[in-house]
């Protein structure tokens, strides 16, 4: 992979753990709500065959490994931002910006455009600058 790759890369993989910290976060808020919001029902007594399964063992389990995920996402995301930020701190400002709300912050084009005040086509040109600047003073620093 030649540098200009791998800047790009680097960039859309923040992006995408940036997305995948939000959906595990959200998964664990499902799971926690269902975990403090349930009663306990008294059953008739049953005679039982088989093991029996615990739904709200296999919630906590569940629940565990998603907060592990969440950790060694949150840790990749950490040094791929802290990579990619000594690129963007030599970048101009108005660039910078747009590498930021893009990848750091994951805006659409539309809520980028939204935010510095540019019509959509304008914004896109400015984000495709902007990548074009970090892919130069990326290649440069290897």
């Amino acid at each position: 992979m030649d540098r200009q790759e791998e800047a790009l890369k680097l960039l859309k993989d923040i992006k995408h753990i940036n997305h995948l910290i939000t959906e595990i976060q959200i998964n664990i808020d499902v799971i926690s709500t269902k975990l403090t919001s349930t009663t306990v029902k008294v059953k008739d007594v049953q005679v039982q065959t088989s093991l029996p399964t615990d739904p709200m063992a296999e919630q906590v389990v569940q629940l565990i490994e998603m907060q592990k995920e969440l950790e060694e996402h949150q840790l990749s995301l950490i040094e791929k931002k802290r990579k990619a930020l000594n690129t963007v701190k030599k970048m101009t400002l108005k660039n910078q910006q747009y590498i930021i709300l893009k990848y750091f912050s994951c805006k659409t084009i539309e809520e980028i455009g939204g935010a510095v005040g540019y019509a959509y086509r304008q914004t896109w040109e400015n984000i495709h600058t902007a990548e074009k600047e970090f892919i130069d003073i990326y290649e440069k620093n290897a």
